[in-house]
């Protein structure tokens, strides 16, 4: 990577959206433009299972080209290179000798329902939304409307009172509750299900911004997609297990 060249550019946000990609993972992160390099290595360790000392870091524009090397000065902070969101860090390893660690199960996760997901104003999706990209382009609204309807058949369909499981983006985990609304809302466009979980892993009490749409305890209530939703015979889960009388 010796064409490159070390550069400066700083930016006005502290904090900055990266692609992080590696051999072995592609993922979204968020970075402190206050971050040192080397700070920032040992960061990327567990997501990308290179060791910091063989890391070589490279900043690619939106069109994958290369923009600059960060090498160098390992003191020196992240907002001394020319980064902006949605840019791609590229991490690979110097040594190819060396045993790459990864170990996905050491990686802290954080979940995001799709709900939250879509009202934060700095992901993937909210980029598209701005500049009408992909599903949110001029070209693709008749697609939209279509999508729009079939959200609504499903989410007609999904009867109050009923139990159910939610899906949650991992695909890995669901959460059990019992439907409590179906319909528009105020905060978002479109149809969504206002669920009561039966453990406190939602974010609300049934309300949004003011709004009440059902009533629960809270941090019980979270307002999810249909598409996100199974209803069926989902009993509540004994968290303390079916011997209990034996003990």
């Amino acid at each position: 990577m010796d064409h490159l060249n070390v550069c400066a550019a700083p930016g006005s946000s502290a904090v900055v959206t990266l692609f992080v990609e590696s051999q072995n993972s592609s993922s979204e992160r968020r970075f402190q433009k206050s971050l040192t390099i080397e700070a920032l290595k040992v960061r990327l360790e567990p997501i990308v299972g290179i060791r910091p000392i063989d890391q070589q870091l490279v900043l690619l524009d939106a069109a994958s080209n290369p923009v600059c090397e960060i090498s160098g000065d390992d003191t020196r902070m992240l907002g001394f290179y020319p980064v902006k969101d949605l840019m791609t860090l590229s991490v690979k390893t110097t040594n190819s000798s060396a045993q790459i660690n990864f170990d996905e199960s050491q990686v802290e996760k954080y979940v995001m329902e799709d709900d939250e997901y879509d009202r934060r104003g700095d992901t993937v999706r909210a980029f598209k939304r701005r500049h009408r990209m992909g599903r949110f382009a001029d070209g693709a609204s008749e697609i939209s409307i279509d999508e729009d309807v079939k959200a609504k058949e499903l989410a007609l369909s999904i009867p109050v009172g009923s139990r159910c499981e939610v899906a949650l983006p991992d695909g890995e985990f669901r959460k059990r509750g019992t439907v409590r609304f179906v319909g528009e809302t105020g905060f978002r466009p479109g149809y969504w299900v206002g669920v009561e979980y039966d453990e406190p892993v939602g974010k609300n009490d049934g309300s949004v911004d003011g709004t009440k749409y059902f009533q629960c305890a809270a941090d019980y209530g979270s307002f999810v997609r249909p598409e996100k939703v199974t209803t069926g015979d989902f009993p509540e889960e004994d968290i303390f297990g079916s011997d209990l009388e034996e003990m």
